[in-house]
């Protein structure tokens, strides 16, 4: 799995989720899913995410949802949050 960070979030391959450090909460991690996401496999990564996060001393708060679209003529792209 390959991962790569930009300021305060966090994407991993294929972007099914986006984790994202809590300003307010250095213990806590907000967690949106991409909108292609099947509920069901939404469901089983947050489960997973949130065990990972317990061991490891975190907290995991769903935030939302998320979709992200490529800007025209650029290699970047554009993150919506849907809260």
């Amino acid at each position: 799995m390959l991962s790569y960070n930009y300021d305060d979030l966090v994407f991993i391959e294929y972007n099914p989720f986006i984790i994202q450090f809590d300003d307010e909460n250095l213990k806590n991690l907000n967690l949106f899913f991409n909108v292609d996401c099947e509920q069901e496999a939404a469901e089983k990564l947050k489960v997973q995410l949130k065990n990972a996060a317990s061991q490891r001393g975190f907290s995991i708060t769903t935030r939302g949802n998320f979709e992200m679209k490529p800007k025209e003529n650029t290699e970047e792209i554009d993150i919506k949050f849907i809260e």
